[in-house]
């Protein structure tokens, strides 16, 4: 392992989830800081006009992480010299039909958020970690949530999904001890994002008085910060799980 630092101009990013909210939020902060990002999410539209704002050389690249056919050839879609990815940022996903009884849900609602929060995230992971294991080098920074460690009423396939980001990333991160990639989770809590309006398919009104029910709510730039605090350690510095809570 060296000691060379991955957060640097020139190294190259992918962000999942980088339409909106704290995927938007990560692609902006890295790319301020010289980072070449690749800019991943089902909208197009909403990441070609992110990619025009932003400061560095940037890739708008239409992934539904769900599709995994579409995850598996993602590298070979990309042009050659984006291929070497030294940051993998998997930020994509939801809660569709959430915050309700479990015997209430919609059981495809339920797979789909199976399907892209936890075997999206891990296919994404699979399709880049060879290189990186390849070349020595890389850091992969997962954004979980505290509902990985605490269980929440009437929130039981989210907080599931999120047991399994956090187990899957404490396990692989003991793998890829001396590979030179490191492993870090981002754990935040209650974000104000687009997130609750996806949860209830664009309901505004009814995300805007879930948000208004807490005292306080983190902002996606909160978050970005801290994936930029982990990337921007040294090489021989692990940040394993970093938890971040409104005040």
């Amino acid at each position: 392992m060296t000691d060379d630092a991955i957060l640097a101009e020139g190294s190259t990013a992918l962000v999942t989830g980088a339409s909106a909210g704290i995927g938007r939020a990560v692609a902006a902060a890295l790319s301020a800081r010289g980072v070449r990002v690749i800019c991943a999410a089902r909208r197009l539209q909403r990441l070609e006009a992110l990619v025009e704002e932003l400061p560095n050389a940037a890739l708008a690249l239409e992934l539904d992480i769900a599709d995994g056919e579409a995850v598996d050839g993602l590298l070979q879609r990309l042009p050659e010299d984006w291929r070497q990815i030294d940051i993998l940022v998997n930020n994509a996903g939801h809660d569709l039909g959430g915050r309700q009884a479990f015997h209430q849900r919609d059981a495809s609602d339920i797979a789909a958020v199976i399907e892209t929060n936890v075997t999206g995230m891990m296919r994404t992971t699979l399709a880049i970690l060879p290189g990186m294991r390849q070349r020595g080098r890389g850091h992969i920074v997962t954004i979980g949530s505290v509902n990985g460690v605490e269980p929440a009423l009437n929130h039981s396939v989210y907080v599931g999904s999120k047991f399994a980001v956090h187990g899957f990333t404490n396990s692989l991160r003991q793998e890829l001890q001396g590979s030179g990639v490191r492993l870090t989770e981002v754990m935040p809590g209650l974000v104000r994002t687009e997130f609750a309006s996806a949860r209830w398919l664009g309901d505004e009104e009814r995300a805007q008085e879930f948000y208004d029910r807490y005292d306080a709510a983190l902002a996606p730039e909160d978050v970005s910060d801290a994936v930029l605090y982990a990337l921007d350690t040294p090489a021989h510095v692990s940040i394993c799980d970093l938890v971040l809570r409104p005040a």
